[in-house]
């Protein structure tokens, strides 16, 4: 829901308010999630929020966003598309001022077989061709980082899959934008992929395997994160 400036009428308000979206959270995938929202409504809002909505007032200055079940707090910014930057003038020239480009979110499922985890190595042709990495794609419009990565495999491998917990987030630049890479705990719902649209080679690898390989640099991190003992998480708390 919008917060309306004070004077607005009554069709600006019928127009501009949308119904309140409690969403998911970004890392556990729960949907028991808290609004902090700093500032105070219009009484009309602040008496029709939902209950799961906070009114901070003027002094809230913790993350945005609370999830009830796993516990993890974040910058609804930080996930999901990002928006372009808001443009900036000086106030003495009214000349723009340079803003960073938006970063480029993605998610990668790093999908799990018993003790096997499996890879994809970029085709030819394709940006970071013969690196291997973890599959997945873009975050686009109105998608969780989930949505995203169940849409992603689906039209890369073929197959469905369930996500689990975030695994750690990779990054790197990319011309003029930021990457942001977030990796999640996955497993197959049904066969196993034929193949992939992005990718030449898949394979089903031990842990202890992934360090022989040369892995496209924002996947790195997870990598790293996996072989120094990261759990494969599922379900809620």
């Amino acid at each position: 829901m919008m917060i309306l400036p004070e004077g607005g009428t009554e069709a600006e308000e019928d127009s501009a308010q949308s119904p309140w979206v409690r969403g998911t959270c970004p890392r556990c995938g729960g949907d028991q999630v808290l609004h902090h929202v700093i500032g105070m409504p219009m009484l009309e809002a602040y008496e029709s929020s939902p209950p799961w909505v906070i009114w901070e007032g003027c002094v809230g200055s913790g993350p945005e966003r609370e999830c009830q079940e796993c516990g993890h707090a974040w910058w609804p910014e930080d996930v999901g598309v990002a928006e372009v930057p808001e443009r900036w003038y000086d106030a003495g020239t009214e000349e723009e001022l340079p803003v960073e480009p938006a970063p480029l979110r993605v998610v990668g499922a790093v999908i799990v077989r018993g003790e096997q985890i499996l890879i994809a190595r970029r085709a030819p042709g394709r940006s970071a061709a013969r690196l291997w990495e973890f599959p997945g794609g873009k975050i686009e419009p109105d998608e969780s980082p989930q949505q995203a990565l169940v849409r992603e495999v689906r039209e890369e491998l073929g197959v469905d899959i369930t996500v689990g917990w975030l695994i750690g987030r990779g990054e790197a630049d990319i011309g003029d934008r930021d990457l942001h890479l977030d990796c999640y705990w996955a497993r197959l719902e049904g066969m196993d992929p034929a193949g992939s649209t992005d990718h030449d080679r898949l394979e089903w690898v031990d842990r202890a395997d992934l360090p022989n390989r040369d892995w496209a640099g924002p996947d790195v991190p997870i990598v790293e994160a996996i072989v120094a003992g990261a759990v494969p998480r599922f379900g809620r708390v």
